[in-house]
């Protein structure tokens, strides 16, 4: 290239030679291709790493009800799927988005719906979440009754007769009265004709009943003529006795007394008499129109027969000194008692207290007495006592192992009667209680020792190591440290709600490695031809002269 070049007014041509490549638009143009490729590269990745594959949800408009029963699914899944797969449970399957599936098998059943996109799929399952019942029909209503026609008061027993097996009854019995028994009793207590009503239920419906004028109740025309009888008149006491009401004119309520101070309002009752005598009983049988009394002097005679002798003890055997308590059980009200315990000792008490102080067996009498006569029984050798010895020691221990602080429980099982015991429970602690409480506070096995002791000595028992206390542990756990960059992840998801159906769900999805691997070598190399290309700062290349 040749320049002109004023120099103190005369010109002289230079040619300056340049050399290298000036910062210009020429070397420019393939650095915007270059970002131009990473831009849609990343613009890619972008894409790929916002796409999302669906997640199953749905919902349905009933879950039970009797068979034939029509369910309407309805699909609530998120992330637009494109395709459907359900599973109803009972090997129906169906590809809509909102299927209507019908059961027609009494059961409960199990739904899985699987969605899916171009992104992915995802799985709800739902657990026993249709039940399917079996179709009831309706009852078919009806009864039947006993006594429908009759004076004033008048009960009437109605007995179910209803088909189809209904589980609830409503009764209605024209008087104003009404029952939910299945098989009522009602008492109509006025005059006049009434219409009975039912209504029978069960699962699949109800059915209603009418009969009209089905109880006629006509007016009393008289008072009742009391009178009765007894099914024994005379015994020996104690004397039960059966009464039976035989009163005529249909009576409502009654009044017995029965000469000794008692009296009931029972038709027919049942009375004990306890005491030697002769009783006059009464009765008074009342309906609407008055009432009427019946009474028999001296109708129940009971005799005072003589004792039968018996007798029970609390206990019959144990070791000197032993303590037992006698109970009389004789019959026929005796009034006097007379014990021989065997030991050269007697009592006049009903239920005495005895003290056996010397080893032996006993044969115990009892003679008991009443106005009539008297009777004796006797038990040979029926109270057996053994001499003392020196405590057998023994225990039992409950727990024997646990985390401190452990609380164990002993209970003393010595024989041969101790009356004082010493425990030494392995940690330096004693106590002289029968059965104590003890916590260990510290950890490690323990030897427990027994000293059991009465008058004729002492015995020992030792459980070696029975108690082991463990010490408490304190586990740690040390947190993951996460990463800055996370190249690849995969979620699991598991979904579950809460009953009646149980759901799962299962989702796996992956953020795709290559695109990104390709992005951050891109990066890279475009680095590099940035910084091989630029030219030192200030140097375009050589000239040639002088400027």
């Amino acid at each position: 290239m040749e320049y002109h070049i004023r120099n103190g007014g005369s010109r002289s041509s230079q040619n300056i030679t340049k050399t290298g490549r000036s910062p210009g638009r020429a070397s420019r143009k393939p650095m915007w291709i270059l970002f131009l490729i990473l831009a849609v590269m990343l613009s890619g990745i972008v894409t790929i790493a916002g796409a999302s594959a669906p997640v199953a949800s749905f919902t349905t408009n009933v879950t039970s009800g009797s068979n034939p029963l029509s369910v309407q699914f309805i699909d609530t899944s998120t992330n637009t799927p494109t395709k459907w797969f359900w599973s109803f449970g009972d090997g129906g399957v169906s590809e809509d988005s909102d299927p209507t599936h019908a059961y027609t098998i009494d059961g409960v059943y199990t739904v899985t719906l699987t969605v899916t996109n171009a992104d992915g799929s995802h799985s709800i399952t739902r657990a026993n979440y249709i039940t399917s019942l079996k179709s009831v029909a309706p009852p078919v209503a009806g009864f039947v009754s006993t006594g429908a026609t009759g004076s004033n008061p008048l009960s009437v027993k109605f007995v179910d007769a209803s088909t189809n097996s209904p589980t609830s009854w409503v009764w209605s019995f024209g008087d104003g009265g009404s029952s939910i028994e299945q098989n009522p009793t009602h008492t109509y207590t006025s005059k006049g004709t009434f219409t009975v009503t039912m209504t029978a239920t069960n699962s699949g419906g109800s059915n209603t009943v009418t009969k009209d004028a089905y109880v006629t109740v006509s007016q009393d025309s008289v008072a009742p003529t009391a009178s009765f009888v007894a099914t024994t008149t005379s015994g020996f006491t104690p004397f039960t006795v059966k009464f039976v009401d035989t009163s005529v004119n249909g009576p409502t309520s009654w009044v017995w007394t029965f000469g000794d101070g008692n009296s009931v309002f029972v038709q027919n009752p049942t009375h004990t008499y306890t005491s030697e005598g002769t009783y006059t009983v009464t009765l008074t049988a009342t309906n609407s129109m008055g009432s009427s009394t019946a009474t028999k002097l001296d109708y129940i005679s009971a005799e005072l027969d003589e004792p039968i002798a018996s007798f029970t003890a609390d206990v019959t055997s144990g070791t000197a000194p032993l303590i037992v308590q006698f109970n009389d059980t004789s019959k026929n009200a005796p009034t006097t008692w007379t014990w021989n315990f065997g030991d050269d000792t007697t009592s006049n008490a009903k239920d005495p207290l005895h003290k056996f102080t010397t080893a032996g067996s006993y044969s115990i009498i009892l003679t008991a007495r009443n106005s009539i006569g008297a009777n004796t029984t006797s038990r040979s050798q029926y109270i057996n006592v053994s001499a003392l010895t020196a405590p057998e020691a023994s225990f039992s221990v409950s727990p024997t192992s646990g985390l401190e602080p452990l609380t164990v429980r002993f209970t003393d099982t010595t024989i041969n009667a101790p009356t004082a015991w010493q425990w030494t429970f392995g940690d330096g602690t004693s106590s002289s209680e029968q059965n104590p409480s003890h916590t260990y506070q510290g950890s490690g096995t323990y030897t427990v020792v027994l000293t059991a002791t009465n008058s004729q000595g002492s015995g020992t028992k030792t459980l070696q190591d029975v108690i082991s206390v463990t010490g408490l542990t304190i586990a740690t756990t040390a947190t993951p440290v996460p990463t800055e960059v996370t190249v690849a992840e995969t979620q699991v998801a598991t979904v579950t709600t809460t009953s009646p159906p149980e759901v799962s769900s299962t989702e796996t999805s992956a953020l795709p490695i290559i695109p990104i691997l390709i992005v951050i070598a891109a990066v890279v190399i475009i680095g590099i031809l940035i910084m091989r290309r630029r030219p030192p700062r200030g140097h375009y290349g050589s000239r040639r002269g002088d400027l």
